[in-house]
């Protein structure tokens, strides 16, 4: 910008000079022209004064035309050259009638012209006045040349246009510093707040305007990434963004916990240093090409699975989204839906064959009349085991939909756990436990049904697996505002490889032992949805041959 207004005054001051010279040569020789004209009418006056007052006019006439420093010529009324005081011979010039200032002085007494003149070859004034005589008295005197003129000022001019470049070039200087200054002195954040110059006046309005608008787009930059990062930082799926040269651009925080790593330190970098397994690359390369591609990976104790999808702009790849999954949980749950399917068809089948063996036998008199009712008592047994198998799984279902509603009432957990243990104790007496209850009353407000689950299964589970002559302790108490239930056995005891599995479904310890105890092998699965569906945990504390205990925290 400064060039820019140093370059444009320049010109404006050539400009000007160059102007202001060619008035005044114009004007200088204008002035020069009258100046001579004037002199030139003074002297003919004089001349024509002397010549009317001297009896020998022709002898005035030559001596005054001698002392003067103009042409003086004297003409006859027919145009004929009479006298010349610049050449000795006029008999050789031509006829003056028809020149300019003669035909004017012969209408009205006087006349002046300028022109080239034939006989000296360069401009010259001339002024004529009519004698009384009927002659003409002619001056002339030689004129200067625009040229001529511009050399004798060329000095005087060079010396002005000199001085008024560097006083241009003084006041560009400080006037674009001044406005260079005013400029930078405008604050870009509230460019209204100080109007320094009226004229920048629309200048601060625009970038007032255009501060508002960018605050705008910025707010709702701000805004979409703060939606962006919330809904990405947020999701239970693994994100890592790469641009086109597969280097890592972003990395949400679940794929950060899921690696195990501090992604921060991997932005910039290429995929293969954050993780260079085949699985990994063979999305990358694939999503490179354009395609949408899935592969699985074994992470230590997990498992996960890779989607690549490409970002296009124009057909143009620019970038990576890979998406990353745990399954582990989702392996987890489809083994265990398939071992439970196992399970059941097992657990079904079993009392299924005994009842079908029976009745077979009965069917074709194979039993003794004196043995068929013990036939029959067998096929009841294994048709009540059938049926609370039954009871059981439906139970499990209903507690994994958790939208199904159970009713609500407020229970005395103690009393409603002396009813349970008062129902289990001829188990309690035929196994030799001895089941004590103690704690305090504590209101609750649950399903009834879900509670005796709860109870029935956690004491006759104590029951089963206790030691013959074993005790059984069930506790009942308020632990920071909340109910708390434990059952302590003198039992078995369990594996702690095998503490965290027991409340799976059909798990069993030990499957032979599990035999003589009986049961579905659903009971501790049964306690947990209970558990779960209340909010509450469950924590376990056992020792091989020493016992268990079950704390209960709803």
């Amino acid at each position: 910008m400064k060039q820019r207004i140093y370059r444009n005054y320049f010109w404006v001051a050539l400009t000007t000079i160059l102007i202001v010279s060619f008035v005044f040569i114009f004007s200088y020789n204008r002035t020069i022209h009258d100046q001579k004209e004037e002199g030139m009418r003074e002297e003919a006056e004089f001349i024509s004064a002397l010549l009317e007052k001297q009896g020998d006019a022709d002898v005035a006439f030559q001596a005054a035309a001698g002392k003067t420093d103009f042409r003086i010529t004297l003409i006859a009324e027919n145009g004929m050259v009479l006298y010349d005081n610049k050449v000795k011979d006029v008999s050789g010039m031509e006829n003056h009638a028809k020149r300019p200032e003669i035909l004017k002085a012969s209408k009205n007494g006087e006349g002046s012209s300028s022109r080239i003149s034939s006989t000296i070859q360069s401009e010259t004034y001339y002024y004529a006045r009519k004698l009384s005589d009927g002659r003409y008295l002619r001056l002339s005197s030689k004129g200067l040349s625009i040229w001529s003129g511009f050399v004798q000022v060329l000095p005087a001019l060079t010396g002005i246009a000199l001085f008024v470049i560097f006083i241009t070039f003084l006041i560009a200087h400080f006037l674009t510093r001044n406005i260079v200054e005013a400029i930078n002195g405008i604050d870009l954040e509230n460019p209204m707040e100080h109007l320094v110059f009226p004229e920048l006046g629309v200048l601060q309005k625009r970038l007032g305007f255009q501060n508002r608008k960018i605050q705008t787009q910025m707010q709702n930059m701000k805004e979409q990434e703060y939606k962006l990062t919330a809904i990405t930082e947020n999701m239970n799926e693994g994100l890592i963004m790469l641009d086109a040269d597969r280097k890592i651009q972003y990395m949400n925080q679940s794929c950060q916990d899921l690696f195990e790593v501090s992604g921060s330190k991997f932005i910039g970098q290429t995929i293969s240093g954050f993780c260079d397994s085949i699985p990994m690359q063979e999305v990358v390369e694939s999503a490179l090409k354009g395609n949408v591609h899935t592969a699985m990976q074994e992470l230590d104790h997990k498992k996960v699975q890779y989607f690549g999808n490409p970002i296009l702009e124009n057909q143009k790849i620019q970038g990576i989204i890979i998406l990353v999954l745990d399954i582990t949980e989702r392996e987890r749950t489809e083994r265990m839906r398939k071992e439970f399917s196992a399970n059941v068809s097992h657990e079904l089948k079993t009392p299924l064959t005994s009842i079908s063996g029976f009745a077979e036998l009965m069917e074709n008199h194979l039993v003794a009349p004196e043995d068929v009712p013990e036939f029959a008592a067998k096929i009841h047994r294994e048709s009540e085991r059938l049926l609370t198998l039954v009871n059981d799984i439906i139970k499990v279902s209903q507690l994994d939909d958790k939208e199904v509603y159970y009713g609500k009432e407020n229970i005395d957990l103690l009393s409603f756990a002396k009813e349970v243990c008062d129902r289990l104790e001829p188990m309690a007496q035929s196994r030799n436990v001895t089941v004590e209850l103690s704690g305090d009353a504590v209101l609750y407000l649950a399903s009834r049904q879900l509670m005796n689950d709860l109870f029935y299964n956690l004491i006759e589970n104590g029951i089963k697996y206790n030691k013959p002559n074993g005790k059984l302790w069930v506790t009942v108490s308020e632990k920071k505002g909340h109910p708390c239930i434990s059952v302590k056995d003198t039992g078995i005891g369990v594996p702690m490889k095998y503490q965290s599995r027991i409340f799976e479904r059909f798990f069993r310890v030990d499957k032979s032992h599990s035999k003589q105890t009986g049961g579905t092998g659903l009971g501790l699965s049964i306690v947990k949805h209970v558990v779960e569906y209340y909010g509450g945990y469950i924590e376990i504390h056992s020792k091989m041959e020493e016992g268990t205990e079950i704390v209960v925290h709803l």
